[in-house]
């Protein structure tokens, strides 16, 4: 059996100053730092999930950016093929009307020519045909 003498009482007392000493030395700093790592695991967390969030928002308003650029630049490139197809039409009207008032004045020509060349031919065809009546009859017509 136990029997309880002076040496148990004076393992309870060791026993509690130890655990007192050890409270303060040992236990108390230890879950202090336990805590505190634990403020700082969960600070750290937030921080991460803060800048995430910002990040994020970053990215978006930067894809935001870069659609409502690439949304002007089209309707620049737009406005610059419209213009060029303005351009373009105008040149083109210029010069079928350029063409046009060439083509007119050659055509011209060539009527006067061909005018002059059938007087010509019609002349030269008479004074053959008279030539042709007299050889042909024998004497000279006037």
């Amino acid at each position: 059996m136990i029997s309880l003498d002076l040496s148990v009482v004076y393992q309870i007392v060791f026993f509690l100053v130890l655990w007192f000493v050890l409270s303060k030395v040992l236990f108390r700093p230890y879950l202090k730092l336990l805590e505190e790592r634990e403020d700082k695991t969960a600070g750290a967390l937030h921080d991460t999930a803060d800048l995430e969030r910002e990040g994020a928002r970053l990215k978006a308003q930067y894809e935001e950016r870069i659609a409502q650029a690439q949304a002007a630049g089209g309707a620049a490139k737009e406005s610059i093929l419209q213009e060029a197809r303005q351009r373009r039409e105008q040149v083109l009207s210029q010069a079928r009307q350029e063409a046009t008032a060439t083509l007119e004045l050659a055509r011209r020509e060539v009527a006067s020519q061909v005018a002059g060349e059938r007087q010509l031919a019609a002349a030269e065809a008479a004074t053959v045909a008279r030539q042709m009546a007299s050889k042909i009859l024998g004497r000279n017509l006037a």
